[in-house]
């Protein structure tokens, strides 16, 4: 591949060498729209801040979508889309609703094999120390889990035990006879629905450890929603639960908000989950994303974005890119699309897929997809 790049290839989007100046006004400029500094305060407003936790890939972001009435968290098939703690926000008349979405709950050998961060270790037991309410999503489609409650959820809802709780059966379309779903439901629970706690002092990590040895369910959930989050079966129940589980109190974040996350992080993570989507086995974990340019075009309903995916070989670039281009264009069209959906305005997407050159520290310019989300 030639050193020098074609001019005309940087004239069709602007320098993508990263020019800070730019992208920080851009990102500021955004994050005022998605994040203001003064919540609503008036007497006659609701809050409620729920925490979603469960095992990888149990479809958490996915409800937490559909809750919110749009995409504000990443998903993808693969596991571990969410990358950190990020919060969901949804306001119905004087009621605000907050979702704490979490990483799914994961070992310390999961930690080291899929490369992930510290949040995933701490990040579920943050979330539930701030939160008034925990909702428990529980994959069906598992046949080997469908039965019992993961240890890992398990352990916080023991150690939590005096925050309220409810169960979101989930994948309920994988699961063809309605009567299994009942005993499914018995054995999650016990057979029993907001049992009083015999204890509800706090437990020692030893003792909790001895607890779910002996059994694999809890029967202290508030309500138990059966739902399929992919074809928004049944989130409609759970919305209006949690609107009138709220409070009295000030809300966290003002009316226009929607989410807590930088335009930055939410970008790359939506692009992060098209890649895991896309891509086979472990690639797309070891692939980096950084957003190089953003226009939001304020006085437009529309946002130019460039996004650069750093790959360790040309083998993996020619990879991601696909025969004719035909992957990386579907990359970009799904990626595009949720932004879209999340920012509520026309997103002009497009990817650069380069190849890190590790002895120059420098990259190596591979090919440009362009793909307009209209």
């Amino acid at each position: 591949m030639p050193s020098s790049m074609p001019s005309y290839i940087f004239g069709q989007f602007g320098r993508l060498h990263r020019n800070n100046t730019l992208l920080q006004s851009a990102v500021r400029s955004l994050s005022t729209s998605l994040k203001d500094t003064s919540p609503e305060q008036k007497l006659d407003k609701k809050i409620l801040k729920v925490a979603m936790i469960g095992a990888p890939n149990a479809g958490k972001s996915t409800l937490i979508n559909q809750i919110v009435k749009r995409r504000v968290f990443p998903v993808s098939k693969k596991i571990h889309t969410t990358r950190c703690r990020a919060r969901a926000v949804y306001i119905e008349d004087d009621t605000q609703l907050v979702f704490l979405d979490t990483p799914g709950l994961v070992t310390s050998t999961e930690s080291k094999k899929y490369k992930l961060e510290k949040e995933f270790m701490s990040g579920g037991e943050d979330a539930i120390s701030e939160a008034d309410l925990i909702g428990v999503v529980h994959d069906l489609s598992n046949g080997y889990t469908k039965a019992h409650l993961d240890p890992k959820v398990l352990r916080l809802l023991h150690l939590y035990k005096h925050k309220q709780s409810f169960l979101v059966m989930n994948k309920v379309d994988t699961v063809k006879s309605k009567r299994y779903l009942l005993d499914l439901a018995d054995l999650l629970t016990g057979g029993n629905l907001d049992k009083p706690a015999a204890n509800p002092g706090q437990l020692s990590e030893k003792l909790v450890a001895e607890v779910i040895r002996r059994k694999s369910y809890w029967e202290h959930f508030r309500e138990i929603f059966m739902v399929s989050a992919l074809f928004s079966e049944g989130t409609d129940d759970i919305r209006g639960y949690l609107l009138k589980s709220a409070y009295p109190g000030e809300w966290l974040f003002p009316k226009e908000t929607f989410t807590d996350q930088t335009p930055v992080h939410l970008i790359e993570d939506t692009v992060r989950a098209a890649l895991l989507d896309n891509l086979p086995q472990e690639i797309p974990y070891c692939l980096s994303v950084q957003l190089e340019y953003l226009d939001l075009h304020s006085d437009l309903d529309e946002a130019s974005i460039v996004v650069l995916v750093g790959c360790k070989s040309s083998r993996v670039s020619r990879l991601v890119i696909g025969l004719k281009g035909e992957r990386i264009k579907a990359i970009s069209a799904q990626a595009g699309a949720v932004l879209s959906d999340a920012f509520q305005k026309d997103c002009d997407l497009k990817i650069v897929v380069s190849t890190i050159l590790e002895t120059a520290g420098s990259y190596s310019m591979l090919t440009v997809c362009r793909t307009a989300i209209c």
